[in-house]
């Protein structure tokens, strides 16, 4: 039996009042899910180590970071961003490049 894949459309994410702000609530999320015991993903100043991010669980926030908004990152573009604040911050700026036109994809 062959499935067929489905390929949902990208979210766009464009420059409105809340991206940031949503782009941390799906972070936090996301990141939650395997993270230690205790953790919580509502602190914007959370380190994003405190989430017990290996190589494993970047590949995979990279992956979905991809399938969902359509942003294609580099491992190091992660690890830049030392907090969860920070991440949600450079992916809102990217996905505004992005709408404007500019280079979504690294």
């Amino acid at each position: 039996m062959t499935h067929r894949t489905r390929h949902r459309p990208h979210l766009v994410l464009t420059a409105l009042d809340g991206t940031e702000h949503e782009l941390h609530a799906w972070l936090g999320a996301r990141l939650l899910t395997g993270a230690p015991p205790g953790s919580r993903g509502d602190d914007a100043g959370r380190p994003l180590l405190d989430f017990g991010m290996d190589s494993v669980r970047l590949l995979g926030l990279i992956g979905a970071l991809d399938e969902v908004f359509g942003l294609e990152l580099d491992p190091d573009e992660i690890y830049a961003s030392e907090t969860v604040g920070e991440l949600a911050a450079y992916l809102a700026d990217r996905a505004s490049a992005a709408a404007r036109g500019g280079r979504a994809a690294s």
